[in-house]
């Protein structure tokens, strides 16, 4: 859309819909006869409004009307705190279009039932006596004075006394016969290992005094445990910034100090996003931060900066905080969800292999390897600040993509260069066998 132009009957309407498409960041300015009326967006999401006198929704509807004037957007707009607007573009358009339709056809006609159109209708509505149902106000005839001759005139019926009910017991719902619950006692027992002997059972008296069988304990095998660290590794997870692959860029380089950071994440999350959002710093600034979306939910977050790195809640809040200070700039990348589950998945996976001198390593022969292991994670090969990614699920390698190559390829091509850099360094990690579980945004403070 343009940044600039004229209202005319219906492009306000049209405005909104486009910003919406268009998934527009900025503040939609709007004048006519003298009025103004400011429109905020985040990601297409129209998140609050002001006019003269009016906030919110009424002020979107009022706007909604305006038919001359000029408009004008600006995408670098610092945007506000202020949440006003809860109703999606969609339901506001609709309302202002049945408001709309509304005005221009008219009050509503009233039929016409009463007496004063219809002459014969109004005899036979007097001549009819009122139903059967009525009841006068007064509950006692003798109290009735000057009222006795309406009751005699109109063939209403008298009123009928209050019945005495003072000797009829109050209703009372019956309880529920309800049976206690049986309590079982547990029998303490140590869990059996693996080929150990099956319990015998076990007896107890039961109240009637004979004895009751217990079913044997059965041994419950221990779980697979993970993968061993060898050469060398001392670490469970590893420091390394996690490189994000290339995606579909929804915005980039948004200053820190424009957006309402915490507008942004509900507005991705509401949207059921998936990618991530990234925060680096600016010039000499060498910090960086990733907020990971699955399907809306933030699934993982990391951040390094001053040396020290960060993952999970600590990351998220840091992040926060960076951005809150007006530090940085702030890129959003859409990716598939199962891309990002993988992706995120690294940040927290256990190290198998730690810290291999790529030059001693045959890197064809220790994917042959994983793949005989069957191990989900990825194979990260490092050197300085620059890492690259082969992808692993169930030990066949899904793709591949670096720091300085984001795009994602099939085969292990990306990770397999990177291990031609002689002070290049191996990493394999696992990833947990469970779904990783969403971070609360509440708690980004």
């Amino acid at each position: 859309m343009q940044n600039q132009g004229s209202i005319g009957p219906a492009t306000v309407a049209q405005l909104l819909q486009t910003m919406q498409q268009d998934r527009a960041t900025g503040t939609l300015s709007l004048e006519s006869a003298g009025h103004q009326c400011a429109l905020h967006f985040l990601f297409g999401h129209l998140f609050h409004a002001v006019s003269d006198g009016e906030e919110g929704e009424a002020a979107v509807l009022s706007a909604l009307d305006w038919t001359s004037g000029e408009y004008t957007f600006n995408p670098r707009a610092k945007l506000p705190p202020e949440e006003t607007i809860n109703s999606s573009t969609e339901d506001l358009l609709s309302r202002w279009r049945g408001q709309t339709a509304e005005a221009a056809s008219g009050p509503p006609v009233r039929p016409e039932t009463t007496a004063s159109f219809h002459p014969e209708k109004r005899a036979e509505l007097v001549a009819a006596p009122p139903p059967a149902t009525y009841q006068s106000f007064a509950t006692n005839t003798e109290d009735r004075d000057d009222g006795d001759w309406l009751d005699s005139i109109s063939g209403r019926p008298a009123a009928v006394p209050e019945e005495d009910m003072s000797d009829i017991p109050p209703f009372q719902t019956p309880m529920p016969q309800t049976t206690p619950p049986v309590m079982r006692s547990a029998v303490p027992t140590q869990p059996a290992g693996v080929g150990s002997p099956t319990p015998a059972r076990t007896t107890a008296p039961n109240q009637s005094g004979t004895a009751t069988v217990r079913p044997p304990v059965r041994p419950v095998a221990p779980t697979a445990p993970p993968p061993k660290p060898v050469a060398g590794a001392t670490r469970s997870q590893l420091s390394v910034l996690i490189p994000m692959p290339a995606g579909e860029a929804l915005h980039s380089g948004l200053k820190a100090s424009f957006l309402n950071f915490p507008m942004l994440l509900k507005t991705l999350s509401q949207d059921r996003f998936s990618g991530f959002v990234s925060v680096h710093g600016e010039g000499e600034d060498r910090g960086r931060g990733h907020i990971l979306f699955r399907g809306g939910d933030v699934i993982q977050a990391q951040q390094r900066a001053d040396g020290t790195y960060r993952r999970g809640k600590a990351a998220l809040q840091e992040v926060a905080r960076t951005v809150a200070q007006g530090h940085g700039l702030i890129d959003a990348v859409e990716l598939p969800a199962e891309l990002m589950a993988s992706v995120a998945s690294l940040i927290v996976a256990a190290t198998a292999f730690v810290n291999l001198p790529a030059r001693i390593v045959d890197f064809e022969a220790l994917l042959e390897y994983i793949g005989d292991q069957r191990v989900s994670g990825g194979v990260l090969v490092s050197q300085g600040d620059q890492v690259a990614v082969a992808l692993l699920t169930d030990g066949s390698v899904k793709g591949s993509y670096g720091s300085s190559v984001p795009e994602l390829v099939d085969g292990a091509q990306v990770a397999a260069t990177a291990c031609a850099e002689r002070e290049a360094r191996i990493d394999v990690v696992a990833a947990p066998a469970q779904p990783l579980a969403a971070l609360d945004l509440t708690e980004i403070g």
